[in-house]
């Protein structure tokens, strides 16, 4: 299935992004991101509808369908009266070679699976690489997603690794299905931890009508706005009338902003659906909370990018902080109460954009409260800008390499 992701703005150039979509036929094929919303909302809808039959099979079949996979394992600690020691056994899986993998077990010391339990990071095996060894090495076929569910030592229901391996040759797992499967499984596992309790079966549905709410923002109403601005756009290439092109490109640039809030309205969403979920974008959402009575519109914030599986977390610190920072200079020294804040990753380069609609640049004391915000950058071997934008106000631009944070996110 093609990749699709909305573009963050209309005024973008297609071939500016990968992920741009132009064409938007009707006839669309689900949005592997969106599948991956379906898959968790099936599996909670299968607890809360009391679903006969085993909850980690169930498990294993939705994992499968979402990622794709030839071959999907849920594996775990063994049950009290297993006899296997403390090693891990395949409590359940899913594909043509299960067979003989049902109960097999495996020492904990050294696996991908005790690795990603231990440490609550998933792993990407690579097509060619072969990192498992013994009886694990049964479970990876060739690219292989390795994403735990829960982390060890935590309160709630036992936590479980999944695994989902496609074998040689197929069409390798990439960091977007990596991120999707991390988001699955949080949902799937804040799920269970609800099901172990009957009281908690309200939530449940309404974590279940959130995911629904997400899942329509995401296919139905964005796509909608978003082909709405292109045949805006197109009219004003039709006209002559130089101040009917510019209202036009205005209109544009407010479906553009409508697009933008429901991207942060659909992560809205998810966070609620999942409120011990600790990340980036949590992090800065909080954070928008916490200043938003300083502003006379509480900030507007756009995401782009894997940005929690790529960021490290004294990045993330960082990242943090220099919001905070931009933000509070926005109120300090540009005479208005209107920002907006866009935090990106893409080739290997974080770039936080904090601008407003203020007086601009006004002298050295708005410079002088960058020099903190540069000593951050160079820790990353960033840098930072203020200038003025047109056509008022200012903007702040913060970067650092997020290389050394992916490398140990694959760790």
């Amino acid at each position: 299935m093609p990749h699709e992701t909305i573009p963050v703005t209309l005024n973008e150039r297609p071939e500016a992004r990968s992920e741009t979509v132009i064409d938007l036929p009707a006839h669309l094929p689900l949005p592997r991101r969106s599948r991956w919303v379906a898959a968790s909302a099936d599996f909670i809808e299968g607890l809360r509808g009391e679903r006969t039959g085993d909850p980690l099979m169930l498990l294993a079949d939705i994992f499968a369908s979402a990622a794709d996979a030839d071959l999907v394992c849920v594996i775990g600690p063994p049950g009290v009266d297993s006899g296997v020691g403390d090693g891990f056994v395949v409590h359940a899986a899913h594909g043509s070679a299960t067979r003989p993998l049902d109960g097999l077990a495996f020492p904990v010391a050294g696996s991908l699976c005790g690795r990603a339990m231990a440490t609550g990071r998933p792993v990407l095996v690579g097509r060619e690489e072969r990192e498992a060894a013994g009886p694990e090495s049964l479970l990876i076929l060739g690219s292989t997603l390795v994403v735990p569910l829960g982390k060890a030592g935590e309160t709630g229901p036992p936590a479980v690794v999944l695994t989902a391996s496609r074998p040689s040759g197929a069409p390798p797992f990439t960091a977007v299905d990596l991120d999707s499967a991390v988001d699955f499984a949080r949902l799937a596992y804040a799920g269970r931890h609800l099901e172990r309790s009957s009281t908690d079966r309200a939530r449940l549905a309404v974590l279940t009508d959130r995911d629904r709410i997400a899942r329509e923002l995401h296919d139905r109403v964005i796509q909608r706005v978003f082909a709405v601005g292109l045949a805006v756009r197109a009219l004003g290439g039709m006209t002559a009338d130089p101040v009917f092109r510019r209202r036009l490109a205005d209109q544009v640039g407010a479906l553009d902003a409508v697009i933008a809030d429901l991207r942060t309205a659909i992560f809205g969403l998810s966070t609620q659906a999942d409120p011990d979920r600790h990340g980036l974008r949590r992090s800065i959402v909080d954070l928008l909370d916490e200043v938003g009575p300083l502003f006379a519109h509480p900030p507007r914030v756009v995401f782009s990018g894997a940005i929690d599986l790529l960021v490290s977390t004294s990045l993330a610190d960082d990242v943090v902080a220099v919001v905070r920072e931009g933000l509070t200079n926005v109120v300090r020294h540009s005479g208005t109460r209107e920002a907006e804040v866009r935090v990106s990753v893409a080739a290997h380069i974080l770039t936080v954009e904090i601008g407003d609609t203020g007086v601009g640049l006004t002298g050295a004391s708005r410079r002088s409260g960058v020099a903190n915000l540069a000593v951050r950058a160079e820790r990353w071997q960033g840098m930072v800008s203020l200038r003025d934008r047109a056509p008022r106000g200012a903007e702040l631009r913060w970067t650092a390499r997020v290389s050394d944070a992916s490398a140990e996110t694959s760790r």
